[in-house]
C-alpha cells in the first residue's frame, strides 16, 4: 500500500468529513483505521503510552513511556491517552470534548484509534498482517464499503463472522468493530468505547443503516416502511440538534453572565 506524502492533511480531512456527516459511508471509517496503520508502519508517529501520565503534575513524576505492543491489558486510560497524544503531536489540533463542533471529530478518531491499536497488537503478535491488501487496496465491496481482513484473527475472536475459518474475509466497519470489542473483552481490557445506552442505541441505528446502504446487494436489509421510519427519525434528529443547539446558547450565556 502506497503511503502519502501528506498523510496528516489526509487524516484531518477525513475525521472532518465525517464529523460533518459529509461522509457517512463505512468506507470512510475503514478509511480512518488504515490511515493510522499507515502512519505507524511508515514510522511517522510513535504510539507510547505514559504510565505515568497521572502523576505528570507532581515533582517526582517520571514518564514510563510502553509502546501499545508492550501492554498486557489495554485499559480505556491507554486509548485515550493513545487519541489525544495523537491528535496534539501528530494532527497539531486541540479538539475538546467540550466542544460541540470538535466532539464528533475526537469521537470519529476514539473509534477508529480503538480498532487500529486491536488490529496492530494482533498484527505484531500473530506475525501477521490483519488488514490485507489486494491489488494495492484494503478495500472490495460495493462503495469499498469492507475491508480485507486475516480470517483466522476474525475467526478466532467472532467465529459467527467467519464460521467457515476461511483465510481471508471482508468487513463492514461494525463487524470490525465487533472483533475489535471481543478481542479486548478477551484479554481483560477496557471496551472499545464507553457509552451511555442512549448513545450506544443510536449508534447501533447508524450502524444499520450504513450497512444496509454499503451492501453488496442495498437496501437489502430494510423494508416497505423503512423509508417513511427514517424520514421521521430524521425529523426527530433535526429538532434534536436545534434544541442542543439552543441549549449550548443558553449554557453559553449563563457561563458570561456568572
Amino acid at each position: 500500500m502506497k503511503t502519502n506524502t501528506n498523510l496528516k492533511t489526509q487524516i484531518t480531512d477525513n475525521i472532518n468529513d465525517i464529523a460533518s456527516g459529509v461522509r457517512k459511508d463505512s468506507n470512510a471509517r475503514l478509511t480512518l483505521v488504515t490511515q493510522l496503520d499507515e502512519v505507524e508502519k511508515s514510522k511517522k508517529f510513535d504510539f507510547l503510552v505514559d504510565l505515568n501520565d497521572k502523576d505528570s503534575n507532581k515533582d517526582t513524576y517520571k514518564p514510563d513511556f510502553k509502546s501499545m505492543h508492550q501492554l498486557n491489558k489495554i485499559k480505556q486510560s491507554h486509548l485515550k491517552y493513545l487519541r489525544d497524544t495523537f491528535m496534539s503531536n501528530f494532527l497539531g489540533v486541540k479538539w475538546k470534548s467540550s466542544d460541540s463542533d470538535n466532539k464528533p471529530k475526537l469521537d470519529a478518531l476514539r473509534d477508529a484509534m480503538s480498532i487500529f491499536v486491536c488490529v496492530s497488537v494482533n498484527s505484531k503478535s500473530m506475525n501477521k498482517d490483519i488488514l490485507k491488501t489486494k491489488n494495492d487496496s484494503y478495500f472490495t465491496g460495493a462503495n469499498k464499503s469492507k475491508v480485507y481482513v486475516n480470517g483466522s484473527f476474525v475467526h478466532k475472536y467472532c467465529e459467527p463472522l467467519n464460521k467457515d475459518n476461511v483465510s481471508e474475509i471482508a468487513l463492514n466497519f461494525s463487524e470490525l468493530t465487533r472483533v475489535a470489542r471481543a478481542w479486548y473483552k478477551s484479554i481483560g481490557g477496557d471496551n472499545t468505547s464507553k457509552k451511555t445506552p442512549f448513545d450506544s442505541a443510536i449508534t447501533r441505528v447508524s450502524n444499520l443503516l450504513n450497512d444496509d446502504l454499503d451492501g453488496v446487494k442495498p437496501f437489502e436489509l430494510s423494508s416497505a416502511k423503512s423509508k417513511q421510519l427514517i424520514s421521521f427519525l430524521v425529523t426527530d434528529c433535526n429538532k434534536w440538534l436545534q434544541a442542543h443547539k439552543n441549549n449550548q446558547e443558553q449554557l453559553k450565556q449563563m457561563r458570561k453572565v456568572s
